[in-house]
């Protein structure tokens, strides 16, 4: 989009011309917005951002972004009015005259750009829209190719006798909805897929459950401190999501361990420890093939390397482990020592704080450390 903006003031000095500067701060917002809608997170933080944006970016006074659930009904999921700001986030389903509007925009067969509601609608329409009749306002398809996934309502407040839109603003109209149906599929279908990534987790962690208890316990308590980490570091929803899954899943690859071995209550042999070294590849392997959990692989692998180059199983040190690989190495120390192994007795809080002190630099990185300790600040634990 920043290339399309430059095009466009190219065009205007072939012809001799500068760009208006009120033009050009129109397309610079327009390729903002476009930037926004590839980087949002969540559904919820596209429309809800997404509504205030547009209404600036094209100067009405209000703008609504109406989507369409799994079970064709259709609900408001965000709306946002530049003179009494305000915000709907969730599933407010829309009354059924306004519904069979939607549906009529929406229809395949039906090739309008949009309606006009002082135009072509009713009284009784505009009214279950909450149109009022000093209000003119447009309504446009939200399409990816031929099927609807919602409608885009502007408006402009008491404007009689007024086109809320000039003829200029058609096009950048098409690319904002354009745009903005792209970005809601895209979230939409992150969702559903993140929808099947929990479940899979879920099933994962329950399978590894089965085979040692103590992995199960000790991986929740890795995901609760692993998030407090993410919060502190400001991740994304996004990465805050993967570190926790990673958290969850680090020790998958023990399922690929002998019994004797994974339940051994002694210290294990030399051979039995170059077994019990391959469960971060087992792991990052089983992630891997498991659509919508390729991206925690890497977390899976690492979570045992050391920032000294000593750990396993590749030997990587400092910044070639993944910020992630860090954390959780920390998280997974201080969870270890705190809960007890059969083959190795219980540490106090203390305890484990002053290890993980000790191996600050060596085993673990120092930046990491220092976080993962203001998480006890003012949280004191049992000594």
């Amino acid at each position: 989009m920043t290339q399309f903006v430059d095009g466009i003031a190219q065009s205007y000095r072939r012809k001799g011309r500068t760009m208006p500067p009120q033009v050009k701060e129109k397309w610079v917002s327009l390729s903002d917005l476009s930037h926004f809608l590839m980087g949002s997170d969540t559904l919820e933080d596209l429309v809800e951002n997404a509504s205030s944006y547009i209404v600036d970016i094209l100067e009405v006074d209000y703008c609504r972004i109406i989507l369409m659930d799994l079970n064709g009904r259709y609900y408001c999921k965000s709306e946002y009015s530049k003179t009494a700001p305000f915000h709907l986030n969730g599933t407010i389903l829309e009354p059924s005259v306004a519904e069979g509007i939607y549906s009529r925009l929406l229809d395949p067969d039906n090739h309008l750009r949009l309606l006009l509601a002082h135009e072509h609608l009713t009284p009784i329409e505009k009214a279950s829209l909450g149109i009022k009749e000093t209000e003119k306002s447009w309504i446009i398809p939200l399409k990816i190719e031929s099927r609807g996934i919602g409608v885009l309502i502007l408006g402009q407040k008491g404007s009689k006798g007024s086109q809320i839109l000039s003829e200029d603003s058609y096009y950048m109209v098409d690319l904002i909805s354009d745009q903005l149906s792209n970005a809601i599929h895209r979230a939409q279908m992150s969702d559903q897929l993140e929808s099947l990534s929990i479940e899979t987790v879920i099933a994962l962690s329950k399978t590894l459950e089965t085979r040692d208890l103590h992995s199960a316990s000790h991986s929740k308590l890795m995901a609760s401190l692993s998030e407090q980490m993410a919060n502190h570091y400001q991740f994304s929803v996004r990465e805050t999501r993967e570190l926790c899954w990673a958290a969850l899943l680090h020790d998958i690859g023990k399922i690929g361990v002998e019994d004797t071995i994974l339940k051994k209550t002694g210290p294990l042999t030399e051979e039995e420890w170059e077994v019990m070294k391959m469960h971060p590849e087992i792991g990052a392997q089983i992630v891997r093939g498991v659509s919508g959990l390729e991206s925690i692989a890497t977390l899976v692998l690492t979570h045992h390397e050391r920032v000294d180059g000593t750990g396993y199983p590749q030997g990587l040190s400092g910044d070639q482990i993944p910020l992630g690989g860090r954390i959780l190495a920390v998280v997974d120390a201080y969870s270890t020592m705190t809960e007890g192994r059969p083959y190795q007795a219980k540490r106090t809080h203390a305890e484990a704080i002053q290890e993980i002190i000790n191996n600050s630099g060596k085993a673990y990185d120092p930046d990491v450390v220092n976080l993962f300790l203001s998480l006890f600040n003012g949280n004191k634990k049992e000594q």
